[in-house]
């Protein structure tokens, strides 16, 4: 049994549901947005700083560079 569940998406305010739904278009995954949407004020305001990450001006393989080392500096597979 998981430590925390996944929120069904379904059982999450509208603006969120797109937000879920946005990620699984991006991402084909929505395990991170389904446990962070427990605390939606959470979620919208890791949303709005993803987005910021997304349109920045740094590189894309920058930023992967950076998620692989933040993964490995937190002991996470990454």
């Amino acid at each position: 049994m998981p430590i925390v569940e996944l929120k069904r998406t379904s059982d999450l305010p509208q603006d969120l549901q797109h937000l879920v739904a946005m990620y699984e278009a991006w991402i084909g995954d929505t395990t991170f947005a389904r446990v962070i949407a427990h605390r939606p004020e959470a979620f919208r305001a890791f949303h709005e700083l993803y987005l910021a990450l997304l349109t920045g001006r740094v590189e894309s393989e920058i930023k992967e560079l950076a998620r692989l080392r933040l993964a490995r500096l937190n002991g996470c597979a990454y």
